[in-house]
Order: structure tokens, then sequence, then C-alpha cells
């Protein structure tokens, strides 16, 4: 008999109220779909893109999943059976969003910019990812989705793309480690990351400077300056905390103390000042530390400045507003202090100083 016409009577046979015998016809036609293979285009393949989407539309998500299986990976599988299993519920669509290679990244980015984070988590999974759907994902993405799509070795992210990731980043830690093992990722983004990264992130950041050029890495510290400097307003309230700062410092009176008293007043920009003046780094670099949810970078400038522990956990609890907590608060904080080590501080000290010698350039 032939393909169509056994075809058709399985289509007929598919009016049966049966969900079981549904399933069954589902199977049969999708057997008989891989014994032929149709040629893509052709009617034979038409007729049984129609058929196979009208018996799914009918079968429970179990017989759909299963279906979903063992399209997947074929590259002659029928694409408008794909493009609905790809929009349907995520235990049918997965494995079709996952690995079919019927669909084109249009067809991808539509179904990012419909469906919910399930669908978009399994998308970033995909074997190589271009750029405008990478994109599509940071932009429609939950921290799992982006997770998963820096993770994954063949996605492409441009230059927005990466830079759009490491903003995410800066408070979300569970997308510092990808960005940091990506060779592709630029490296005065990885700056960027430098005071708000756990230290063994921040180490793999120091390794992969030391192996660019001096010049390579100057120019990413002052790419990497000049953006966050644009992100915090440089206003009157700056210009006056400098002038206070150095009229402090021309006077010997800028110290742990003075630091205190600032953040007790809450004049957080005049402490910025301060402690950027005292450690050596650049305002940029002290103001981000001190409005990081985490004490890590503030501790980083601090230890390698060779501030005093107490001074550190001082300043660590009052940025946070001493609560109830406050004592155990500054137990712990100067427990971390003391484990800090001390070389690894003085290394990125010394990276946030090329980057401040870079900006007065």
């Amino acid at each position: 008999m032939p393909v169509s016409s056994r075809l058709n009577k399985l289509a007929d046979l598919a009016r049966e109220k049966s969900s079981e015998r549904r399933r069954a016809l589902l199977r049969e036609v999708t057997d008989l779909f891989f014994e032929e293979q149709p040629a893509p285009a052709g009617q034979v393949q038409a007729e049984f893109d129609a058929v196979l989407q009208a018996l799914a539309s009918q079968t429970a998500n179990s017989a759909r999943a299963e279906l979903a299986e063992r399209f997947a990976d074929s590259a002659l599988a029928p694409r408008g059976l794909i493009l609905q299993l790809a929009r349907d519920a995520i235990e049918v669509a997965g494995p079709i969003l996952s690995r079919s290679k019927v669909l084109k990244d249009e067809d991808l980015i539509t179904i990012v910019h419909e469906r919910g984070q399930d669908h978009i988590r399994a998308v970033a999974g995909r074997e190589g990812l271009g750029e405008k759907l990478s994109s599509a994902i940071v932009e429609r993405g939950d921290d799992r989705a982006v997770k998963a799509l820096v993770n994954n070795p063949g996605s492409r992210l441009n230059r927005e793309a990466f830079e759009a990731v490491t903003r995410r980043a800066e408070a979300s830690p569970d997308l510092q480690a990808p960005l940091v093992a990506r060779a592709d990722t630029p490296a005065d983004l990885l700056n960027d990351l430098m005071l708000v990264v756990e230290n063994h992130l921040r180490d793999k950041i120091m390794s992969r400077f030391d192996s660019l050029e001096p010049g390579v890495l100057e120019a990413a510290l002052a790419a990497s300056r000049q953006r966050l400097s644009s992100r915090m307003a440089e206003d009157k309230e700056l210009a006056e905390a400098r002038r206070f700062i150095a009229a402090k410092a021309m006077r010997k009176e800028l110290d742990g103390g003075l630091l205190v008293r600032l953040l007790r007043e809450k004049k957080r920009v005049h402490f910025a000042a301060g402690f950027a003046q005292m450690t050596g780094v650049d305002y940029t670099a002290a103001r981000r530390a001190l409005e990081h949810d985490s004490p890590d970078g503030l501790a980083l400038i601090c230890k390698a400045a060779g501030l005093d522990k107490a001074l550190f956990v001082t300043v660590a609890v009052l940025r946070a507003g001493a609560g109830e907590h406050a004592f155990t608060d500054a137990r712990d904080l100067g427990k971390a202090y003391d484990d800090l080590d001390a070389e690894s501080a003085g290394r990125a000290m010394r990276f946030m100083k090329l980057r401040k010698d870079a900006q007065a350039a």
C-alpha cells in the first residue's frame, strides 16, 4: 500500500476516542515516518506533518514527550510538528529546544520572547548558539538561564551581552564563576568584578591579567575605570568631599577616626573619598567596596593597605548599619580579615593602582 494511503487510513483511525488508542496510532505514524523518511518539503512530508500535529494535539503530555524524544535528533523531522512541540509544556519541549536542528535561530528567538524561563534554559544549553540568540537569552532569561548560557562552551556573546551579564554578576554570585571561567570574557569586564568576587575567583582574574601584555592590561584597566566612573555621578558633593579630604590630609587629620566619624554621620561620599586617599585606590573602587553587599572588597583594600583590623571591622559594621547582631557580625568579620591572604590582597591592589594610574595618564 502506498505511504499516503497508509497514512490516510491511520488518520481516519485517529477519530478513536480512546486516549490509549490515539497514543498507539501516534506511535504507528511515527514508526511509518522513520521507515519511509519522506523527502523534506515534499507532499508526503506535508501529510505526515499534518497528521502528526493533529494526533499529538489529542494525546497526553507523556505521549507528546515520547514523540519529542524520537524527533529531537532527526534533521528531517516535520517542521510544523517541531514548532508545535517546541511551544508545548517544558517536559515535551525540552528535548526539541535543546537538540533539534530543524529549529532556526529566528524560531528560537521568538520562543525565548514568548515562553517562560524553563524554555529559555533549554535553549541556553543548545550547541552553537549565535550572538543574536545569546543576546535574546541575556535580555529575557533569569540568572539560571544566563548561567546556563555562559557555561555553554558553544555560545557566542557579543560585547553588549558580555557587559549586560557582567552588570548582573556584580549582584549575582551565580554568574561570577562562569564569567571568570570563559576565555573570551573581556579583560576590562573581569576587572569590573575584581572587588565583588570571592578570593579564589579574584586569584583567577589576576592570573589572567598576569598573562596579558602590559599595554593590553593597561588599556583594559583604563576602560574599566572609565565605565565604572560614568556610572557614579561626579556631582558637586564629590567635588566638595575631595576638597574636604585634601584639607584634612594636609593637616595630617586623615586617619581611621575621621573615616569612622564620616560613616557615623552618613557622609558616604566623603568617606569614599577619604578611604580612596588613605588606601591608594581610585574613588570608584572605594565607593563600590563600600556599597556592595559583600564586605570582601572592603577587606581586600584594607588588608592590602595595611589598615588595622579594628578599623576594617568598624567600617564594615557601620556601612550596613549596626543591628542587633553587631557583636556577632564584628567577630565574624574579624576572623575573615585574619584569614585573608595579605600577598593576594597586595597583588589585587597593584592592579587597582594600575587602573588609577591609567586614569591619571
